[in-house]
């Protein structure tokens, strides 16, 4: 019988005795087999679930509960200690829900305002009529007195047909008058029901707005807190890019460094060259700087600056080639003025004709004195280059829309 899959064995968990071969369809359902809560993963006996995640008396760390603003209609279930960033998230939202439940209670109160001006008009109504009746009450009243105390005098003084005329107009007043009692009744009884629903309506609207003014309470400190987020955000973004900016300026200081030459010469790639020479054309860059050279590990520090239209007497004729001593880390060892000779060389990529100009700095000029600030004023040939030899066809100055200059500077007596 051991093998049979209709056996009956003892559940592991509730000891019930199941059907061996429906087992697995029982443990899907067992009261007391432990399951994954699906909110915070903790095992838990399965009949005790619902109470482990109940939204009010529940000890899942994690169970979802209703939203504080469900007395106006959000319908959201917030994990237990996020109700924060929930209404942070849905702080729109509730403001629509707020203004939607203001706008009831104003619809209420004009309605509440409307049933007491009609049960102020019903009131007069009634006291105007109360004033009707006591009057006909009273002289009702007295004509009965006079015909008690005067039959005779009344009867030989009115006529037969008078004193009939006279009872029916009595009988009339009468009726008339219950009339009005029925009337004035029903009326103290609209007044009554009135007066009621008017306290009902106040209770409501008094509570109505308690609750709004909690609730708006409550979007103010919600608010309060956005803007303080939002101040964060903007100094924590004010933070990362000016990090952004210092690792920009790491990066090309590493790359400049990795690029930099210490022995004199700057061999200099310039690409994208049609581009550049259009742009400074139409004035939009009108020179480009190389990348920083030095004489020597520790000696000057220098770059080259061109003018692809020109400069000076080269505008628009020539490209024009500058020479910039820069500011370095061991100027105060160096000798100074700057007197090295200077050679700039174009690049003949078809190695016919290399363009060659070559000067001595003028000791005198302040160019090649001890920089005060980032770099000397530029100093070299303006008229370098004729532009109509660019696109000379015997040469190749320019060649795939790249040009290479190089600046050699003398260094044997350093």
């Amino acid at each position: 019988m051991t093998q049979c899959s209709l056996r009956s064995v003892d559940c592991e968990y509730c000891r019930r005795q199941v059907v061996f071969k429906d087992r697995k369809d029982h443990f899907s359902v067992c009261p007391d087999m432990e399951v994954p809560c699906e909110f915070c993963g903790k095992k838990v006996i399965r009949r005790k679930l619902e109470q482990h995640t109940d939204i009010i008396a529940g000890n899942c760390p994690k169970k979802m509960q209703r939203c504080n603003y469900h007395v106006i209609g959000c319908e959201k279930m917030v994990e237990l200690g996020k109700e924060s960033e929930h209404n942070a998230s849905y702080i729109q939202d509730h403001l629509e829900l707020i203004f939607r439940k203001v706008a009831y209670f104003i619809n209420i109160k004009s309605s509440v305002d409307e049933n007491a001006r009609n049960v102020q008009e019903l009131q007069a109504k009634v006291r105007h009529q109360d004033d009707i009746i006591k009057n006909m009450q009273r002289s009702i009243h007295q004509m009965e007195r006079d015909l008690k105390d005067h039959p005779r005098l009344a009867a030989s003084k009115i006529p037969e047909t008078g004193v009939e005329n006279f009872k029916l107009v009595i009988e009339k007043l009468t009726k008339s008058q219950k009339e009005l009692e029925v009337k004035s009744h029903k009326l103290e009884m609209s007044v009554s029901t009135y007066e009621n629903i008017v306290g009902v309506l106040n209770q409501e609207v008094e509570r109505s707005a308690e609750m709004v003014q909690t609730l708006m309470n409550s979007d103010r400190r919600l608010r309060e807190r956005l803007d303080a987020l939002e101040k964060k955000t903007k100094a924590q973004d004010r933070i990362i890019a000016l990090k952004d900016v210092t690792l920009a300026e790491q990066d090309l200081r590493i790359q400049s460094l990795e690029m930099a030459s210490y022995d004199g010469v700057l061999t200099w790639k310039i690409s994208e060259f049609n581009r550049k020479r259009r742009d400074a054309i139409s004035g939009r860059t009108l020179s480009l700087y190389s990348p920083y050279f030095f004489s020597s590990q520790f000696g000057y520090k220098m770059c080259a600056r061109i003018y692809l239209n020109g400069d000076g007497m080269g505008k628009g004729n020539h490209v024009s080639l500058f020479f910039v001593v820069m500011k370095g880390e061991f100027d105060a060892i160096l000798r100074w003025p700057f007197r090295q000779k200077v050679t700039f060389m174009w690049i003949d990529q078809n190695n016919r004709e290399h363009m060659i100009d070559a000067f001595r700095p003028d000791p005198n000029s302040s160019s090649f004195k001890r920089p005060t600030g980032d770099m000397n004023i530029a100093s070299g040939c303006p008229l370098f280059m004729p532009l109509s030899m660019l696109e000379d066809g015997k040469h190749a100055y320019i060649k795939d829309d790249t040009a290479f200059l190089r600046i050699i500077v003398d260094t044997h007596d350093l």
